[in-house]
């Protein structure tokens, strides 16, 4: 770099990623690409967020925002969940991910009929997920989540498990 020209700022390095993930991307190729491609965009939006609140106070605590992510392995009947995904629903490590038939009951009770609708869209038509709904803690707590997800085919066609990112404030 030229040392008479500045970095680039934050805003223009986030611009930049976006403008780089739409050219080389577009909306994604396949099922799985179009959940990452979205994944990420939402990555970019919080990080305009954040990069627009610098010049503010600091945010606090309950601004904070949580990303994770998870697999349910349908073959295999095992699940994968990141250290966040056990922050986003306050559950102890220790106590093992939840299962697709437990997640039900971890979520609002207005919003389990639609997203049991999504869950069955991507286990049975392989569509992919993006949605809003929120999660309610044992503790009562309802805590909004964004979700971007998508199921992850076998070579015959099959659905053989299926891949969730959350963010969650």
């Amino acid at each position: 770099m030229h040392p008479h020209v500045p970095p680039p700022s934050l805003t223009q390095q986030v611009s930049a990623l976006r403008e780089r993930l739409d050219s080389e991307f577009g909306t994604g190729h396949d099922r799985a690409e179009r959940a990452l491609v979205a994944h990420a965009h939402s990555h970019l939006a919080e990080l305009e967020r954040l990069t627009g609140a610098l010049g503010g106070p600091a945010p606090s605590l309950a601004d904070t925002t949580l990303l994770g992510d998870a697999e349910w392995d349908l073959v295999h009947d095992e699940v994968a969940w990141s250290a966040e995904m056990f922050r986003i629903f306050a559950r102890a490590p220790q106590d093992g991910p939840l299962t697709l038939d437990q997640l039900p009951g971890a979520l609002h009770p207005e919003d389990r009929h639609a997203v049991a609708r999504l869950l069955t869209e991507a286990l049975v038509d392989g569509r992919p997920i993006d949605a809003e709904f929120r999660l309610q803690l044992d503790d009562g707590t309802v805590r909004p989540v964004h979700c971007v997800g998508a199921p992850q085919l076998a070579e015959d066609g099959g659905v053989h498990a299926v891949w969730l990112a959350l963010r969650a404030r």
